[in-house]
C-alpha cells in the first residue's frame, strides 16, 4: 500500500509515509511494527487493511487467532464494530448523502449564497450509479466496468483524480477518497477508455469530453493506483496534470509529491507541493509552489484559460527541526506588488510537554508600495503525531497579529481542525496563512483581512466546514459553512 493509499484513509502524511515504508519491507515484518502501537492504533490499520482485502498472515491457524484476538478488541469498542460494518458491503451497497452551503456577504447576489445538495445511488463491484439534485438542477452519473472497457458519464464520476477538472464551482465532495461513491462533483462529462487490467488498477487510457474543460473530444492517461494522471485537448490546447506519489530516494529521505496543473502550456494554473523526511535525523522539509488569479482554479478550466488580469506566482519553504527548529522563506509576484520574507522559529524551553517558541520574521514589499518590516513572535507549541497546538502573537512594525492553529484526531477516523489569523486594522503587508494541515493542495498563502477564523471536522460519514472574515475595508463579517452527509447501507 502506498503512501497516498494511507492518506486517503485518514492518515497524515507522516503517519502514511511510515505506513507505506514500514509495508514495504514485507508482511511479517509490517505485522511485528503493527503490534508495538497502540490497541485503539492497531484496530483502525486491521480494518483498513481487511477493506483492502490485505492479510498479513501466513496460515489459517494464525488468521484464526489474529480474529479471535481482534474480536476482543473490538467488543470493548462497539463503535468500531459498527464503522468496519461499510467493509463488509464495500464491492456492493446503496448510499444516501447530502450538502447545505451558506456564504453570507453582501458582496454575493442571494442566488450565489447558498447551495444544497441530496444524492442517492449505489456502488456494485464493476459500476456505480447515483442520482442527484444540485440546487434546483437534477443529474445523474454512471461509471461502469466490463473486462478492459470503462465508461464515465454525467456530473460525478470520471477516471482521474484531478480535483479541479470540470469541478462544479458550486459543490464539492468532503469524502472523496479511495473507491469513493461520492467522489468530486463535476459538470456534465463524458469518459469512454480501456483499462490495461481486467481490475480497476490497471493503466487507464481512452477520449473524453467536457464542454467546461474544451469545445472538443480530448484524450486522458491515469496511472495505477492513480498516482499520475494527464488529459489534452489537441485543438484547443488545454490540457491538466495531477499528480500524488511517494519515494524512497538513497538517502532514506521518505517524500511525497502532490501537484495539480490547468491550462496552457503558456498559460497555466496550480500548485505544487512537496513533503520530505529523515527520521533518523528527525529532520523534515516542505514546500509549495502555485499560481493562481482571482479564485479562477475554482472554475471551469474554459473559462480558466485567456483570462485578463493579475495572477500570482507564489513560492513558499520550510525547514524543520527536532519539531520546533524552522527556517522558512516566502516570495511572491502579483502584478506589479512582490512581496518576499525570510523567517526563523527557535524554541526557548521545549519537552514532551511542548515549546515556547520565538519567531522571528523579515518582510519585505515592492512595487506600488514599499515596506520594509521585522516581525517578533512568542508561542507555545505542542506537535505529536496528528496532535498539533500553536497558539502565540506577532508584533510587526507596532501593530499586533494573534494566530492559532489546532488539529486533533478524534474517534472513528475524525479529524478536528481549527485555525485562525487577527490582524490589527491597517497593518502594512500582509501575512502568512497557513491552510489546512493535512489537505492535498498548497499549505500558505497570503491574507490582508482583519481576521480569519476557520473549523473543520471531517470524518467517514459526516463533514463541516465553518469560517469568519472580516476584511480591511468594511466592519461587516463574511459567513461561511458547509455542512455534508454519507450513509451506506
Amino acid at each position: 500500500m502506498t503512501t497516498q493509499t494511507w492518506m486517503k484513509e485518514g492518515f497524515s502524511l507522516r503517519e502514511s509515509m511510515q505506513l507505506a515504508s514500514e509495508f514495504q519491507k514485507g508482511k511479517e515484518e509490517f505485522r511485528k511494527w503493527i503490534q508495538t502501537k497502540q490497541k485503539k492504533e492497531q484496530s483502525r490499520i486491521h480494518i483498513i487493511l481487511k477493506k483492502h482485502n490485505i492479510s498479513l498472515y501466513s496460515n489459517v491457524a494464525r488468521e484464526k487467532t489474529h480474529n479471535n484476538k481482534q474480536l476482543k478488541e473490538n467488543s470493548d469498542h462497539p463503535k468500531l464494530q459498527e464503522t468496519s460494518g461499510p467493509t463488509q458491503l464495500e464491492k456492493d451497497y446503496f448510499f444516501i448523502g447530502g450538502s447545505y452551503q451558506n456564504l453570507d456577504t453582501r458582496y454575493l447576489p442571494k442566488s450565489e449564497k447558498n447551495h444544497s445538495g441530496f444524492y442517492v445511488g449505489r456502488k456494485g463491484e464493476d459500476h456505480k450509479i447515483i442520482l442527484e439534485k444540485r440546487d434546483e438542477r437534477f443529474s445523474g452519473s454512471l461509471s461502469y466496468f466490463f473486462s478492459y472497457f470503462q465508461m464515465n458519464l454525467g456530473n460525478r464520476y470520471k477516471p482521474i483524480p484531478h480535483f479541479y477538472f470540470a469541478k462544479d464551482p458550486d459543490f464539492y465532495s468532503a469524502f472523496d477518497r479511495t473507491d469513493s461513491p461520492l467522489t468530486q462533483p463535476i459538470l456534465n462529462s463524458y469518459f469512454l477508455g480501456i483499462n490495461s487490467k481486467k481490475k480497476e488498477a490497471g493503466h487507464k487510457f481512452g477520449i473524453y469530453h467536457s464542454q467546461a474543460v474544451s469545445p472538443e473530444p480530448g484524450i486522458y492517461y491515469t496511472s495505477p493506483n492513480q498516482s499520475y494522471s494527464f488529459t489534452w485537448a489537441p485543438y484547443s490546447r488545454i490540457g491538466s496534470i495531477y499528480i500524488n506519489d511517494s519515494y524512497k530516494n538513497l538517502l532514506g529521505w521518505d517524500s511525497n509529491l502532490q501537484g495539480e496543473a490547468m491550462g496552457r502550456t503558456d498559460q497555466f494554473y496550480g500548485f505544487l507541493y512537496a513533503r520530505s523526511e529523515k527520521k533518523s535525523w528527525e529532520l523534515s522539509a516542505d514546500g509549495t509552489l502555485y499560481r493562481d488569479f482571482n479564485g479562477v482554479l475554482s472554475l471551469p478550466m474554459q473559462n480558466m484559460v485567456d483570462q485578463t488580469g493579475v495572477r500570482q506566482d507564489l513560492q513558499f519553504g520550510r525547514l524543520r527541526w527536532k519539531k520546533y527548529f524552522v527556517l522558512e522563506g516566502l516570495q511572491s509576484k502579483e502584478g506589479l506588488r512582490y512581496e518576499s520574507g525570510i523567517g526563523g522559529h527557535f524554541p526557548i524551553l521545549f519537552g514532551d510537554w511542548g515549546a515556547v517558541v520565538f519567531r522571528y520574521r523579515d518582510y519585505t514589499e515592492e512595487g506600488f508600495n514599499r515596506f520594509h518590516a521585522v516581525g517578533r513572535g512568542l508561542f507555545y507549541e505542542f506537535r505529536k503525531d496528528k496532535n498539533t497546538i500553536s497558539i502565540g502573537g506577532e508584533v510587526r512594525t507596532g501593530k499586533q497579529q494573534f494566530e492559532t492553529k489546532l488539529s486533533f484526531p478524534l474517534q472513528y477516523g475524525y479529524l478536528l481542525e481549527i485555525s485562525g489569523i487577527y490582524r490589527d486594522k491597517k497593518m502594512e503587508m500582509r501575512s502568512w496563512f497557513e491552510n489546512w494541515s493535512y489537505a492535498a493542495d498548497y499549505n500558505v498563502n497570503l491574507m490582508e483581512r482583519n481576521e480569519l477564523w476557520k473549523l473543520k471536522l471531517v470524518g467517514p460519514e459526516f463533514s463541516l466546514n465553518l469560517s469568519l472574515s472580516q476584511k480591511t475595508e468594511t466592519v461587516t463579517y463574511i459567513y461561511y459553512a458547509n455542512l455534508q452527509f454519507l450513509l451506506r447501507f
